[in-house]
């Protein structure tokens, strides 16, 4: 996080922090510096684009987008809306509150997130906005460029992130075709596997994968190599007479 610096000058006091600046006249009440009226020109204000975008592994760690300042002074409310690019999520949006009043709220999903800004006096959005973001281990095999959103006031830029190709995921079973009714059976389960882990026995009938028919074992590894190493995938399974899904993390 940016560290918050302040600057002493004759006539006024600047804070600065991560984004923002707060502005007091020396003798004046915060009150009287308060006005709630948004003009024109800042509806329609032109925001600077991001300056990066990151290249984001899936899975991988997050990495953060960074919008610079654009040095206007705001003397009313003003709300910061977030909408993450496909296939990835918001994780942090790293903001010191501690000189103004404002609240962050991301999406249990990650992806959107608002901030709002209340000051009871003027500040001035001069240091880098910071979004940080991860990809979401179900992005495309092939990866690509992909755009959400970022709104300041009422003016609104891309939000532009690269997701690096990714390694087909596998899983370490024995299976064979069903002898009846279609689908690929369990034969074996190694210990310690993401199998294992996900709760898949020997016996089991895989019928789907995500929503896919794996009606052979042909297109089960079909199904199975269109996705990365690391996505947690819903396995439709027949055991014991009952119909049953399992979250299994497909294996590198």
């Amino acid at each position: 996080m940016t560290s918050i610096r302040t600057r002493v000058r004759t006539k006024a006091i600047t804070t600065t922090l991560l984004g923002l600046a707060v502005l007091a006249a020396p003798g004046v009440p915060a009150a009287a510096t308060t006005a709630h009226t948004i003009t024109a020109a800042a509806a329609h204000r032109a925001l600077p684009p991001q300056q990066n975008i990151p290249n984001l592994d899936a899975p991988g760690p997050a990495q953060t987008v960074v919008y610079p300042g654009d040095n206007v002074t705001r003397n009313y409310p003003t709300i910061v809306r977030i909408q993450a690019p496909p296939y990835t999520r918001i994780t942090g949006i790293p903001i010191d509150c501690s000189h103004v009043s404002c609240t962050i709220s991301i999406a249990a999903d990650g992806k959107s997130a608002t901030v709002t800004i209340n000051s009871s006096r003027p500040w001035i959005a001069s240091l880098p906005f910071n979004v940080s973001l991860q990809a979401d281990t179900n992005a495309p095999l092939a990866g690509g460029q992909y755009s959400g959103t970022f709104t300041y006031d009422y003016s609104t830029v891309p939000l532009t992130v690269n997701i690096t190709p990714g390694a087909p995921g596998n899983l370490l079973l024995a299976t064979s075709n069903a002898p009846a009714n279609g689908g690929v059976i369990v034969q074996f389960v190694p210990p310690g596997t993401s199998g294992a882990t996900a709760g898949l026995q020997p016996g089991d009938v895989i019928t789907a994968i995500d929503g896919q028919p794996t009606p052979n074992i042909g297109t089960y590894y079909s199904v199975i190599n269109n996705y990365r190493a690391g996505a947690t995938l819903p396995f439709t399974i027949q055991r014991a007479g009952q119909t049953l899904t399992l979250p299994v993390t497909l294996d590198s």
